[in-house]
């Protein structure tokens, strides 16, 4: 139910979801006063939103730095969410998505030598036919882990997680059921990790946070990029909104 009740919520926290409530109070509302709060929300929202400058301080304040892996590991655990895309055509074709990074650094980690072992954590989050995940990301993420090097013995999956505390508690009971001690990674991307690491900790697993996919420009921005909208920095935003809240709520009903 907490599942199924996240993800219309997240539906109500994004942006694009407020732009067409103004829209729609802009062209149905006879309320003068109502049409002009609506039309100077809409602006406000599309100009925040999409500016570089103003979401990549946000997420400067919001996301988690990065560390270095320091020393040796007994395991990494790497969160699901945004690795691998839905198949297209080609059924036996691996689609990258955009959060590769979670599985990527973990990988180099464990050429270096640095980690002994690799548990991938993530479900199926499908909703009946309200939502669709076909990705089999933990597979996946696991076929191409083993394509490129990792044995596959050195490899463990967890495919009933559908959000960060199920994560967290399903991994515990992996960890529990295993003679795996620390030290342990954790790595998710920076956005995530925030919440990812107070689902860890309150599920009993002791972890060392390593933060990867981070979303933030560290580099000096050019004058274009703070004055031009970008569509990219609005889906970033929208990320970074439904994250806030969702660490938040999680530490409502304890979860973190």
């Amino acid at each position: 139910m907490f599942f199924t009740l996240s993800k219309i919520i997240d539906f109500i926290l994004l942006p694009i979801s407020w732009i067409i409530l103004c829209a729609c109070l802009v062209l149905f509302t006879k309320s003068l006063k109502i049409k002009k709060g609506a039309i100077l929300s809409l602006l406000t929202i599309l100009i925040f939103a999409s500016n570089t400058l103003i979401v990549n301080t946000l997420f400067s304040a919001y996301e988690m730095p990065q560390t270095e892996a320091n020393g040796h590991y007994s395991l990494a655990i790497i969160l699901g969410g945004g690795m691998i895309r839905e198949p297209q055509e080609d059924n036996m074709r691996m689609n990258i998505a955009e959060s590769a990074d979670r599985f990527m650094q973990p990988l180099i980690l464990y050429k270096q030598g640095k980690i002994d072992r690799i548990l991938i954590t993530g479900g199926n989050t499908s909703i009946g036919n309200l939502k669709i995940d076909q990705s089999n990301e933990t597979m996946q993420v696991k076929r191409l882990l083993i394509t490129l090097g990792i044995p596959a013995n050195k490899i463990l999956t967890e495919n009933r997680a559908r959000n960060t505390y199920e994560n967290a508690v399903y991994s515990k009971r992996i960890l529990d059921s295993t003679s795996i001690k620390g030290p342990i990674l954790l790595v998710t991307s920076a956005f995530h990790m925030r919440r990812a690491a107070a689902c860890f900790t309150k599920a009993g697993v002791t972890c060392i946070p390593y933060v990867v996919d981070s979303k933030k420009k560290d580099t000096p921005l050019g004058i274009l990029e703070c004055i031009v909208p970008s569509e990219k920095e609005f889906a970033k935003f929208s990320y970074l909104i439904r994250e806030m809240f969702g660490y938040l709520v999680y530490r409502l009903v304890g979860y973190a």
